[in-house]
């Protein structure tokens, strides 16, 4: 019997995507344990995908919150600061959490 491979498994709390015409790259980091001036996050994790795939990861993420959120009655607010730090409008966020457009 072939011996399993144990997949490794990370925690992140940092993330920064970046592409061109043809893909992207997700790298997803963690805060360093004793933040500091210069202390950067440290990258566990470098995904690269096309956008096809991040569209359809994107959408299955989007259901899958809003159905644990829904089944639950609880709500995963996001502060407003952290929303303006990635350049997301209030009202952007809100329609796109409030659209009816998801087979639940």
């Amino acid at each position: 019997m072939p011996e399993e491979k144990e997949t490794p498994e990370y925690y992140s709390d940092h993330f920064m995507i970046a592409g061109g015409p043809y893909g992207a790259v997700i790298n997803f980091a963690k805060s360093p344990p004793e933040p500091g001036p210069g202390k950067m996050p440290e990258t566990v994790a470098r995904i690269r995908m096309s956008y096809e795939h991040i569209k359809t990861l994107t959408f299955v993420l989007a259901r899958h919150v809003k159905k644990i959120e829904r089944e639950n009655a609880v709500s995963y607010p996001i502060p407003q600061k952290v929303l303006s730090s990635l350049g997301i409008a209030k009202e952007d966020w809100d329609g796109f959490w409030e659209s009816t457009n998801f087979q639940l």
